[in-house]
């Protein structure tokens, strides 16, 4: 899927000082607008969503008009306003896979079958992949165990907890499945945030699962040794793009797909033109750029994304089904797959 830049009439990310605690946002900040009223005495209508507390971006998500977006422009703690957006999967549809064999190897790919080299004594345990995707097929065989379903940030109430779109799972599969991932004993774990109705994620859900997700790793004690993997994007948003610097610094590697628009920057879509992130475009069996992949100078590497083949969903054996799909999405996978060996060497 291209990205798109789409925002939602009427809805927005408020991001507010980064003193206010999440204690004292709700006690201050949320309950002045609850008491705001217009000149004529009516009640300002705000609908609060998502909130989200990551060490370095405070904020929340909310319904409401222009005259009530001017009034909380004016208050001191607030530092920004902007329009909730839509974010899409960057995914075109269309022996080792030979993404594997390409990382293993040197020179340029001749002629198949290929070989992919890895350490099994190492090959990425104990190391945690959190995939920001469309859910995960957790139990697919080619997981052996080593996947599991995360919470959900879906705000349209569209979600199950399947995956029933298929790019969580494929993501996964490159990252740390057994025939077709990179780090093939590593851990997975998939944060649902794309609508199953719609098939896009919103601005403030994304920043709500990369929210958990510091909070998840501090919980298990895992810093160093979790990657974050984002094959996702659309327009330019300070506030997701604050979220993703926040995560890094906070211990957490970052990978992000640089998007489908060969005809757009990575620097022109978020969250690949954040500098902490690991912006990933993708190559051909030639080594070449593929011929949709954005690139620029906020790419800082490619990967294989080219009729990659990796675990699915459906079918007549949902627990053993694939499919080749390209997008700088596999791009992404194979690199947050090979982060995901470094802590492990």
């Amino acid at each position: 899927m291209d990205t798109q830049h789409i925002s939602l009439p009427g809805q927005w990310v408020v991001i507010v000082k980064p003193y206010l605690t999440a204690e004292v946002m709700q006690r201050e900040h949320l309950l002045k607008l609850d008491n705001m009223t217009e000149d004529n005495n009516i009640p300002f209508n705000v609908q609060v969503g998502q909130k989200f507390d990551l060490p370095e971006l405070k904020g929340y998500s909310a319904r409401f008009d222009d005259d009530t977006k001017a009034e909380l422009e004016r208050m001191p703690e607030v530092l920004s306003i902007e329009p909730e957006q839509l974010y899409s999967r960057c995914q075109l549809q269309t022996d080792a896979p030979w993404g594997l064999g390409r990382i293993s190897a040197r020179a340029t790919l001749g002629a198949p079958p290929y070989q992919y080299r890895y350490r099994d004594d190492a090959a990425g345990a104990g190391t945690v992949a959190y995939v920001i995707d469309t859910g995960i097929n957790d139990r697919h065989v080619e997981f052996e165990g080593r996947a599991i379903k995360g919470p959900i940030f879906v705000s349209d109430g569209s979600a199950s907890p399947e995956d029933i779109l298929g790019h969580g799972t494929h993501v996964a599969g490159t990252i740390a499945s057994r025939a077709y991932g990179v780090a093939k004993k590593a851990n997975v774990v998939g944060v649902k945030v794309f609508s199953d109705r719609t098939g896009f994620a919103q601005t403030s859900d994304i920043i709500k699962a990369l929210n958990w997700v510091v909070d998840n790793v501090n919980v298990r004690g895992i810093k160093g040794r979790a990657v974050v993997n984002m094959s996702l994007g659309g327009g330019p948003s300070p506030a997701l793009d604050g979220a993703v610097a926040s995560t890094v610094r906070h211990g957490v590697v970052v990978c992000v797909a640089a998007g489908n628009r060969r005809d757009l920057q990575a620097e022109a879509m978020s969250p690949a033109r954040e500098p902490l992130a690991i912006t990933v475009g993708a190559s051909d069996r030639n080594d070449a750029f593929a011929n949709f992949s954005s690139f620029g100078k906020m790419v800082d590497i490619v990967g294989p994304g080219v009729d990659i083949l990796s675990c699915w969903i459906g079918g007549p054996d949902p627990l053993r089904a694939t499919k080749e799909i390209s997008g700088t999405s596999m791009g992404n996978d194979s690199t947050c797959g090979w982060r995901c060996l470094l802590p492990s060497e």
